[in-house]
């Protein structure tokens, strides 16, 4: 197991949203549209979470826009199974329809069917959408344990990583960290530190900048094989956060562990899982 050393030294590295015109951002986008106005009225949280997704545009407009897919007629599956090909995008859009179903308190019957339609299509086990709604039940997640954290970063077994406990070092993610956040393990690559887990959410150096992504934002990550291994963190906006490092691998594990997913029925794993080697302390 590996261990979080509080007098451990990580120093300081000195060194987007869903978009239109992406066939599967397209398709999850209609998605989201047509499950918002399904019940013949988009609610004011669901057009909360439209605004933040497609941002600039008046809540009128989203409004209408929602509306015109319900006028349209039944979701064409189809299209949607045809243009999201990939299971990491598979979960990910199911996981996103699961956050606009519970938007108005409840889960209507045929939005459930949808979400299971479409889980057919995709070809996921069957209980996924049971899984995805028991995640994704509203709760205050604000604020997480220490201890789940500290439980979740000692399950995988991290290549070449060190987890270190103190205050963050590097000023670019001091300067993302919001003043109430409380630092519970920090994350160091060659002793480099990348990456903090609060108990209010992640503080990391990412391909996109540094940030920091509240726990209640989070919906769900992915995997990407473009160019090498690259884990996608995405939030509730829409946008994307690239963890390019492929040592942080674990961390897909740490986020199932903290978002209760059940092992039996995990995500699938990388095509070439690395060799494991945990560096000891100097």
């Amino acid at each position: 197991m590996t261990r979080i050393e509080e007098s451990l030294e990580l120093t300081a590295d000195e060194r987007s949203t869903l978009q239109t015109g992406d066939a599967a951002h397209e398709a999850l986008l209609s998605v989201l549209a047509y499950m918002a106005s399904s019940d013949g009225e988009v609610h004011e949280q669901e057009l909360d979470f439209l605004e933040r997704i497609l941002p600039g545009r008046s809540r009128a407009d989203l409004s209408a826009w929602a509306m015109g897919h319900a006028s349209a007629g039944e979701l064409d599956r189809d299209y949607v199974v045809q243009s999201i090909t990939a299971p990491d995008e598979q979960w990910k859009c199911l996981r996103f329809a699961a956050r606009m179903a519970w938007k108005d308190g409840r889960v209507a019957d045929d939005e459930k069917q949808l979400m299971e339609q479409l889980a057919s299509g995709f070809g996921l086990p069957s209980g996924a959408v049971d899984r995805l709604l028991r995640e994704t039940t509203p709760r205050d997640v604000s604020t997480l344990e220490s201890e789940l954290i500290l439980a979740a970063l000692q399950a995988p077994r991290w290549e070449a990583v060190q987890l270190a406990g103190g205050r963050l070092v590097s000023d670019d993610l001091k300067a993302v960290l919001p003043a109430d956040a409380n630092v519970v393990a920090r994350i160091g690559v060659d002793r480099v530190e990348v990456m903090a887990l609060t108990n209010s959410g992640i503080v990391g150096r990412f391909a996109e900048g540094p940030a920091f992504i509240s726990w209640d934002e989070l919906v769900t990550y992915s995997r990407s094989f473009a160019i090498g291994e690259t884990l996608l963190l995405h939030t509730e906006d829409g946008r994307s956060y690239t963890v390019v490092d492929g040592r942080m691998g674990g961390l897909a594990l740490v986020l199932d562990r903290l978002t209760d997913t059940d092992e039996s029925d995990e995500r699938p794993a990388p095509s070439n899982p690395p060799v494991v080697e945990l560096i000891e302390r100097s």
